[in-house]
């Protein structure tokens, strides 16, 4: 099992790639969408990392999802 971040912000997923936690940088909703349910899906994820900004912008899709045994959902702090 591994770690995966989705994240709006490059220096985060820069220095999350720098401690071994692969991801994924979106720019739009749509994106998001994509990658987040493809990160739900996978697994081999046990752990889904969301920067607070995406995490504030989708509360309620990623709600939808965190009462599932896995993967775990985390946002980042600030």
């Amino acid at each position: 099992m591994r770690m995966y971040l989705i994240s709006d912000d490059i220096d985060c997923l820069a220095g999350m790639r720098l401690a071994g936690v692969k991801g994924k940088r979106v720019e739009s909703a749509q994106e998001f969408l994509e990658v987040f349910t493809a990160a739900v899906h996978d697994s081999d994820i046990g752990i889904l990392l969301i920067t607070r900004t995406l995490w504030d912008e989708f509360e309620s899709i990623i709600s939808a999802y965190r009462m599932n045994e896995r993967p775990l959902i985390v946002p980042l702090p600030r």
